[in-house]
């Protein structure tokens, strides 16, 4: 006996079809309302041999008997149990920042990467890539602010680039990055030590972002970010290196009524397409109760966000991610042994949030997994959040993800928003449906410009 899977989204398309989009497959046929209807009613027999195939193999129709929670849960356990052929390692070379926005939740130093301790993370990372058959390093360089950090990109960038020549292994390299130190010379180094994707941060026109993302002492950061971001698009390394910027915007309520305009503007620079642009709503950072200052409410946010979608759409902007996302097998770097991040002290945390934030970066934190100096580290599992399957299985932390439809290509989103007490929801969960009639039409109109090719 079958049954209709509980981890799928259903939308109306006209009066005769639906479109059916299935969380554990990501699969995603449009069907006629009449199955539905027969599925409900347990007719198996009454649909096409071909529909009934296309429902089997996205496991849109499962198992009566199955437990699909303890399917989906445990395809994840499985998962994180698994190694990786890359190491993928996040690192802060600064734990400075020129920068003073309000909704940030860091406590910033003047401290940056020394070459002592530079040093001792390349002989850290040289001795997790020599403990398995590894193919390739992933680095993220990350902050308070990374390019305060320059020295220590440079030196590290140079060891781990000699690193993985000697070993014939795959190297990549991103950069999250205010904008504003990322002169042409500075870029063209960047590109040179293979960083070749960049997020920066633009938080609407020049009036609302210069009032949320101003320097310590109070200076205008939008004009020199955004001339900063059309220099390095229009040097010739950006196309010939394959590079990629996306803009992030921090939408608040003091903001967002300007996004609009920013699409505007960016498109009116003629960079559209050769950019991409990610919309996130304020959160809460280490506890700095941000979401509750100004944030937007989830509802109002996923409305925002696919008018946003559409505009960059009908602009032509470069593709900025998936309408739909895809299965997921892990959630972040917390349950991926092969993910870490690496601060400016040489800490090592399983959280993007841990250092810099009173609330999790104080003496003797349990969210500091160890140090690259002594290279001794903690069992996750003995730690905060260590065992996020398990949490999830027995609901801590308030979580409702047991319950939840998306639960397959979301793995519970943020663990350390959970533990927090804020739900961590991803916004498609709230224009779901809109992001399913935008993917068809597109998927549509893929097709027939295919169909039709001169």
């Amino acid at each position: 006996m079958y049954t209709l899977s509980k981890y799928v989204v259903i939308t109306d398309l006209d009066a005769d079809y639906k479109l059916i989009y299935s969380t554990r497959t990501a699969r995603f046929p449009r069907i006629r309302a009449e199955t539905l209807d027969r599925i409900a009613h347990n007719e198996l027999d009454h649909i096409g041999e071909k529909t009934l195939a296309t429902l089997f193999d996205s496991e849109i129709l499962v198992p009566r008997s199955e437990d699909e929670f303890e399917t989906v849960i445990q395809s994840f356990e499985t998962a994180a149990q698994s190694r990786s052929d890359t190491l993928s390692y996040t690192i802060q070379p600064s734990a400075n920042c020129q920068l003073g926005c309000a909704y940030c939740g860091q406590v910033h130093e003047k401290l940056n990467l020394s070459a002592h301790q530079s040093e001792k993370i390349y002989r850290y990372i040289e001795s997790e890539l020599s403990a398995h058959p590894y193919k390739g390093i992933a680095i993220t360089w990350y902050g308070a602010e990374p390019l305060l950090g320059m020295n220590g990109i440079r030196d590290l960038s140079h060891k781990l680039l000699a690193l993985t020549q000697k070993n014939e292994l795959r190297y990549r390299a991103s950069i999250i990055t205010n904008g504003l130190a990322m002169k042409e010379h500075i870029f063209k180094e960047l590109v040179d030590l293979q960083v070749t994707r960049y997020q920066i941060t633009l938080d609407g026109t020049q009036e609302k972002h210069d009032n949320s993302r101003f320097t310590k002492k109070g200076g205008k950061t939008y004009k020199p970010i955004l001339k900063n971001i059309v220099t390095a698009v229009h040097h010739p390394l950006y196309k010939e290196k394959k590079c990629g910027i996306l803009i992030r915007c921090n939408v608040h309520r003091q903001n967002y009524a300007s996004i609009d305009k920013l699409i505007q503007a960016l498109y009116d620079l003629g960079i559209h397409d050769q950019i991409s642009m990610d919309f996130a709503p304020i959160h809460d950072w280490g506890n700095n109760q941000a979401d509750n200052d100004i944030g937007l409410s989830p509802e109002f946010f996923g409305a925002l966000e696919i008018e946003w979608m559409l505009k960059l759409k009908a602009l032509g902007f470069k593709e900025s991610g998936i309408l739909l996302p895809k299965r997921v097998r892990e959630t972040c770097m917390l349950t991926n042994d092969q993910s870490e991040l690496i601060d400016a002290k040489g800490r090592i945390s399983y959280c993007w949030e841990t250092p810099y934030t009173p609330d999790f970066d104080y003496e003797g934190s349990p969210f500091f997994i160890g140090h690259v100096n002594t290279q001794d580290k903690k069992d996750r599992k003995t730690l905060p959040l260590g065992n996020w399957y398990e949490d999830i299985r027995a609901e801590n932390h308030n979580t409702w993800c047991k319950g939840c439809t998306f639960l397959p290509v979301c793995g519970g989103s943020c663990p350390t928003s959970w533990y927090k007490g804020k739900p961590a929801c991803p916004s498609f969960k709230y224009n779901f449906e809109d992001r399913m009639v935008m993917q068809y039409l597109e998927d549509v109109e893929y097709d027939f410009s295919q169909t039709h090719a001169p």
